[in-house]
C-alpha cells in the first residue's frame, strides 16, 4: 500500500509537467463544412427562443395592461355608483331630517296644546271647587261660563245664534236670582243680547243654492267657439202658408210672392252662416272640442272651489274665485246669450254678498260678571 502511494506521488509531478507543457498540435478538422451549419442553427434557434420570449413577455404585459385597464374602468364605475348612492342617501337623509324637524315641530305644538289643555282643565277644576262654596258663587260661575262660551262662539266660529242662546241662558239664571247686587250685571247682559239680536245674518243657504244653479247650468252655456244655431224665419213660413192657390189670374202675384219667399230664405241662410260680433281675444274662437270641454271643467272647478270657501266663510278667497270665474266666462263664453248673461249676473250678485259680519264684543258682560264675583269673594 505504501508502494502504491509512493508511485502515485511520483507520478503526480509527471502529470503536472505534462499539463504545463503545451498541447500537441491537433490535426486539422476532417469535417469543417458540417460544424458551421450546426453552429448557425444553434444561433438561429437561440435567437428564435429569445424573440419568442420577448413576444411572450410583450403579450403578457399587454394582457396585464388590458386587465389593469378593465379593473380601473370597473373601479371607476363602482366609484361613480357609490357616489350616486351616497348622494341619494344624503338626499334621503335630508328629507328624513326635514320630516323629523316637521314632526318635532308638530310634537312641540301638540305638547303646547296639551299643556294648555291641562292648564285649562286645572283652571276648570279650581273653578268648580270654588263654585261649591256657595249657591251665589255657583250661579255666578255658571253665568260666567255661559258668557265665555258665547264669546268663544263669536270669536272662533262667528256663530251668532249659539252665542245668543248662551247669553239668554245666563240671563235666565240671573232672572231666577233675587240678589239686588246682580241688577247691574243683568242690565249689561241684556244690552249685549239686544246687540246680538240686531246683527244682520248672511243668508248662506240662498247663496249656496244660487251658486249651485250656476254650476248646474255650465253645460248649457254656449261658448264663443261653438257654431251659432241657424235662426228660423216664421214670417217666411206664414207667407208660404198664405200663398193663394188660385188659377192663372193670380200668376204674377204668385210669382212675386215666390221670389220674396226665396229672397227671405236666402237672407235666413246668410244669417245662419255669418255672425258679426266683436271679440277682444281671437283665440276664444279657435277652441277645438277637447279645449271646449276643458274650458267648461275649469269654470266648474273654480265655482266648486268658491262654494267650499263660501261654506268656510272665507270671504277673500270666495271673492277671488268668483272674480276668476267671471273672467273665464267673459273670455270663453258668449256673453250676449241670455243664459250666459244670467250666469254673470248671478256671479256678480254673489260676489257682492257680504260674508264677514262685524260681531259685537262681550267684554262688558265678562268684566261685569268678574266684578260681581270679586265683590262676592270680598264679602
Amino acid at each position: 500500500m505504501n508502494d502504491s502511494s509512493e508511485a502515485a506521488t511520483a507520478a503526480a509531478p509527471v502529470r503536472s509537467a505534462a499539463a504545463a507543457a503545451p498541447p500537441p498540435p491537433t490535426p486539422a478538422d476532417p469535417l469543417p463544412g458540417l460544424q458551421a451549419p450546426a453552429r448557425r442553427t444553434g444561433v438561429v434557434l437561440a435567437t428564435a427562443l429569445a424573440v419568442a420570449g420577448l413576444l411572450g413577455a410583450g403579450a403578457a404585459a399587454w394582457y396585464a395592461d388590458g386587465r389593469i385597464e378593465r379593473i380601473e374602468r370597473e373601479f371607476a364605475r363602482r366609484v361613480q355608483h357609490l357616489e350616486a348612492s351616497t348622494q341619494q342617501r344624503e338626499q334621503q337623509l335630508k328629507l328624513l331630517g326635514d320630516s323629523l324637524r316637521d314632526a318635532q315641530g308638530k310634537l312641540a305644538l301638540t305638547e303646547a296644546k296639551l299643556a294648555d289643555s291641562l292648564g285649562q282643565q286645572l283652571q276648570l277644576r279650581q273653578l268648580y271647587d270654588e263654585m261649591a262654596r256657595s249657591r251665589g258663587e255657583l250661579m255666578l260661575a255658571d253665568v260666567e261660563n255661559s258668557i265665555m262660551i258665547a264669546a268663544q262662539q263669536l270669536q272662533l266660529a262667528g256663530n251668532v245664534q249659539s252665542a245668543l242662546l248662551a247669553l239668554q241662558d245666563a240671563e235666565q239664571l240671573l232672572a231666577r236670582s233675587s240678589q239686588p247686587a246682580l241688577i247691574g250685571l243683568r242690565r249689561v247682559l241684556t244690552r249685549d243680547i239686544e246687540r246680538l239680536k240686531a246683527v244682520p245674518l248672511a243668508d248662506f243657504a240662498a247663496a249656496v243654492a244660487r251658486l249651485d244653479a250656476v254650476i248646474a247650468a255650465i253645460d248649457q252655456l254656449p261658448l264663443l267657439a261653438e257654431p251659432a244655431m241657424p235662426a228660423t224665419d216664421d214670417g217666411a213660413g206664414a207667407s208660404a202658408s198664405a200663398t193663394p192657390r188660385g188659377g192663372l189670374l193670380g200668376l204674377p202675384e204668385r210669382m212675386a210672392r215666390t221670389g220674396l219667399q226665396g229672397w227671405d230664405a236666402f237672407v235666413a241662410e246668410l244669417r245662419g252662416l255669418f255672425r258679426v260680433q266683436r271679440v277682444d281675444q281671437p283665440e276664444s274662437l279657435l277652441l277645438n272640442p277637447q279645449q271646449r270641454f276643458f274650458a267648461r271643467e275649469n269654470l266648474r272647478l273654480l265655482l266648486l272651489h268658491a262654494r267650499l270657501n263660501l261654506l268656510a266663510r272665507n270671504e277673500p278667497l270666495f271673492r277671488g274665485d268668483l272674480g276668476r270665474a267671471m273672467k273665464t266666462v267673459e273670455r270663453w263664453f258668449d256673453t250676449q246669450h241670455r243664459t250666459v248673461a244670467g250666469a254673470l249676473t248671478s256671479l256678480r250678485q254673489l260676489q257682492s254678498t257680504p260674508l264677514a259680519i262685524d260681531l259685537p264684543s262681550l267684554a262688558d258682560s265678562i268684566a261685569a260678571v268678574r266684578t260681581a264675583r270679586a265683590s262676592g269673594d270680598s264679602r
